[in-house]
């Protein structure tokens, strides 16, 4: 017998135009019916499990359309630096680590600079200090830069010739670590990470995941700053998990993923850095670092080919560019490889995009190229007093655009970086819809289209999931309240009440942990 499960006394937001419903009907793993007063009853049979919504939104299940899942697994393992603000609350942290796993690497994560009350790095002779009997390594909140002690720093045997190794004036290396040499450690790492290790931290994490409401993943793995063992990973193990896993290979090695039956890949070769690290491309210079404005990390020509390729491959790409220069050469790679061979409709991406100009917008439309975005890097980052204006001065004014990019009619699709930030579409939302500056900022409904409908296209799977239609794939989230009628500036306090996966209650919050 199929299963069926009836929620009601809902808002059920369709995200088809304005169609709202006040229950929805499932049938095995697709949706039956939508409906509104008590018509629902006809529904009800013995066997029928009923959910009250409560006056609750009921929206599809959230797409997390930028996520590194493994990076993000072996981390929620890691030692979280994130509400650190001085080098002795990090000597406290890594002191308690040491203790409770005496003889075991430490390895810190989320470390914020601009939260230091020292405005800068620990160095290999401050982390010696704090841990000198087994290798401490720490990784900035963006992962662009990597911090070890020198137990760590001849335990993980990182070439110091290598690009990134950073030397103060008596030529010794300092234990800060950027660029190669930072995805050189990164790499070698997570290769020696065992796959049972990788299958039960990855099946843990997403435990959590399913709190937040997402049913489907875009997930980025293998490429410089990660492992191409993530990468065939989650090839292999996808199917695994109650979270759809949708693989974007991050790799240049174009004919690798034409092998495996793959339709997407994400160039391995990130263009650019962050804003945080002063290593995304600007046209000009930081505000705070003069003389400097980031670096591409690949050539206009290399770059052309490999886009090329992928044309030729019809493979759909996803490159990463944040700053203007590497938007720019991922804009006009694109245009040289769309007139070589007049392929179209890919959905190309570009992850990221954070300080797109308005002719560069223009440019992606004319392409069909859809906007990978972060929206919560706003609440995080943008604003007064916080990281992109110190890096970037008035040009904060101008960072994450989402309304003139949605007017330009460019689709956007949300992700959370995860974990660069949480996934937690709820505060992606929130961040779209409150951005600082309020002539960037979506309504409610746009910022739930990141998040769902424009996420689903992404993947050419509109015909599926996005949307809350009879006969489409049974993805839901309910939650707390009426999404659409909260206060703007309260929509970040919205919790799930329920994940549907399938038909399938997969999160319920009433008797669940916190994760």
């Amino acid at each position: 017998m199929t299963k069926d499960l009836l929620i009601h006394n809902a808002r059920c937001l369709t995200m088809v135009e304005t169609r709202v419903y006040d229950w929805v009907h499932i049938l095995g793993d697709k949706i039956n019916d939508l409906g509104n007063g008590d018509d629902y009853k006809k529904h009800i049979t013995k066997t029928t499990v009923q959910i009250d919504a409560q006056g609750g939104s009921v929206l599809p299940g959230f797409i997390d359309s930028h996520f590194h899942v493994v990076q993000a697994a072996l981390n929620a393992l890691s030692l979280d630096l994130s509400e650190v603000t001085s080098f002795e609350e990090i000597g406290k942290l890594v002191k308690e680590k040491n203790r409770a796993n005496p003889g075991k690497a430490i390895h810190g994560i989320q470390l914020d600079r601009n939260r230091l009350r020292e405005k800068a790095f620990p160095d290999r002779n401050v982390l010696d200090k704090l841990c000198n009997d087994v290798p401490l390594l720490i990784d900035s909140i963006d992962y662009q830069v990597s911090m070890l002690n020198t137990y760590a720093l001849l335990y993980y045997k990182i070439p110091f010739t290598l690009e990134g190794i950073h030397f103060d004036q008596k030529k010794m290396p300092t234990g800060v670590i950027t660029h190669f040499a930072n995805a050189r450690l990164r790499e070698n790492i997570l290769n020696d990470i065992p796959s049972t290790l990788r299958v039960k931290a990855v099946e843990n994490f997403l435990k959590c995941v399913l709190k937040n409401g997402i049913t489907t993943i875009h997930a980025m793995e293998g490429g410089r700053l990660y492992s191409d063992k993530d990468a065939d990973f989650i090839y292999e193990y996808a199917d695994h998990f109650d979270i759809d896993l949708v693989l974007y290979y991050q790799t240049m090695d174009v004919q690798k993923v034409v092998s495996l039956g793959l339709k997407r890949i994400a160039g391995g070769m990130y263009l650019d850095g962050t804003f945080n690290a002063r290593t995304a491309a600007l046209f000009h210079d930081y505000t705070d670092a003069p003389g400097n404005r980031g670096s591409l990390n690949v050539t206009q020509e290399e770059l052309n080919q490999f886009v090329l390729e992928c044309y030729q491959n019809r493979l759909q790409l996803a490159l990463y560019a944040v700053g203007g220069r590497a938007i720019e050469q991922a804009i006009t790679a694109h245009e040289f490889a769309s007139h070589k061979t007049g392929v179209l409709g890919l959905r190309h991406r570009l992850e990221h995009v954070e300080l797109p100009s308005e002719e560069q917008i223009k440019r992606a439309k004319n392409l069909g190229i859809i906007f990978s975005m972060s929206p919560s890097y706003e609440s995080i980052w943008g604003g007064q007093g916080k990281m992109y204006e110190a890096r970037l001065g008035q040009r904060c004014l101008i960072t994450n655009p989402f309304r003139e990019i949605t007017d330009q009619e460019v689709l956007i699709c949300g992700g959370s970086d995860c974990d660069v930030t949480p996934a937690d579409p709820i505060q992606g939302i929130h961040a779209a819809v409150n951005h600082p500056v309020k002539r960037h900022r979506l309504n409610v409904y746009e910022a739930i289209k990141l998040f769902t409908t424009n996420a689903a296209f992404a993947i050419f799977e509109e015909s599926r999931k996005g949307t809350i239609e009879i006969g489409k794939l049974a993805d839901l989230v309910i939650l707390s309240q009426d999404i659409i009628r909260c206060s703007e500036a309260q929509i970040k306090d919205i919790r799930v009440r329920n994940t549907i996966k399938k038909g399938r209650v997969v999160f319920s919050a009433e008797g669940q942990d916190k994760c």
